[in-house]
């Protein structure tokens, strides 16, 4: 019946059962006999014919007027169903520190958006830990961030590395240790803002770490208040609003300076780390994945806050 209607709509329009069979791609004989079929299934007349071609009856306007609406009802549900193809073709599902969102990502998701505006997109922020436990249960596709160090051994996981960085060690205006160049017995004595989740929930992702140095057992487990968040904003406020230091990418100075927060002078560099994208190995053959990491390289080599080298 569906498939009538649209035949319906075409003669109605042409009224002309020559051109409409012409443009439907049947012949004219079959049309002819579809739309009396059609007349039969309704016990309705529907053409006035005559030498000179057809005319639409009272009951073939009605049924014109409505079929139209059929067919902008169904033209409708192509395009619906065409958009909902393209949202699951070209998901983006993406994972990123903060850092990294503010100094790159966020250009590229808007890229993204720009090529294909019907597409679903799942962006989670976060520490690496949490970032390669989504990574590895298929929640997202790919993520950046820090090389992981004592990372255990998944053979479906590649790393690419795409920029070297270090850290400085982030406080407020007024902090005591400006006064200083710092050590790092300088800051232990100062509380740390730990911005991830508990290491204790992710644990089984790293191999057993060495020894830890004096220093580090100060720094990071025994004699130090930690403030720990997985919120950017709430670090933030902690760090305003506290003696506290947050070690962070030399890369986000310029944003910090936007809520008066500095770095600290370090009588040498806290920590360097290799920031590279992870991705399953099955994402070679996926283009979507190979396109991001060039999309990557190229906004990181056009971005003046990123200091690192390629």
């Amino acid at each position: 019946m569906f498939k009538l209607m649209l035949q319906f709509t075409q003669v109605a329009k042409t009224q002309n059962i020559t051109q409409a069979a012409n443009l439907l791609c049947l012949s004219q004989p079959t049309l002819s006999h579809n739309m009396q079929k059609l007349e039969e299934k309704l016990g309705s007349k529907l053409f006035n014919r005559n030498s000179k071609g057809i005319t639409l009856t009272s009951s073939g306007e009605l049924l014109y007027e409505q079929a139209k609406l059929l067919q902008h009802l169904y033209d409708n549900t192509l395009i619906k169903l065409k958009k909902n193809k393209l949202r699951h073709q070209a998901e983006l599902k993406i994972g990123c520190g903060d850092a990294w969102w503010h100094l790159f990502l966020r250009d590229c998701v808007q890229d993204f958006r720009t090529a294909y505006p019907h597409t679903n997109i799942t962006i989670d922020v976060g520490d690496n830990l949490q970032l390669m436990n989504l990574l590895l249960s298929n929640e997202i596709s790919i993520f950046v961030g820090h090389e992981i160090v004592g990372l255990a051994q998944y053979e479906d996981i590649l790393f690419y590395p795409l920029f070297s960085s270090h850290e400085e060690v982030y406080v407020r205006k007024g902090h005591p240790l400006l006064e200083l160049v710092c050590s790092n017995e300088d800051i232990a004595r100062f509380p740390s803002v730990d911005l991830g989740v508990s290491k204790k929930r992710y644990a089984h992702l790293q191999q057993p770490s060495p020894e830890l140095s004096s220093f580090q057992k100060r720094h990071y487990l025994q004699e130090k208040v930690t403030y720990t968040t997985n919120s950017f904003l709430t670090a933030i406020d902690l760090l305003q609003n506290s003696d506290a230091i947050l070690p962070y990418p030399v890369d986000m100075q310029a944003y910090f300076e936007n809520f008066d927060i500095v770095p600290l002078q370090m009588q040498e560099c806290f920590n360097k780390a290799t920031i590279g994208a992870y991705l399953h190995k099955d994402g070679r053959q996926d283009k979507q994945s190979i396109a991001l990491l060039e999309q990557f390289k190229s906004l990181i080599k056009e971005n003046p806050h990123i200091k690192g080298e390629g």
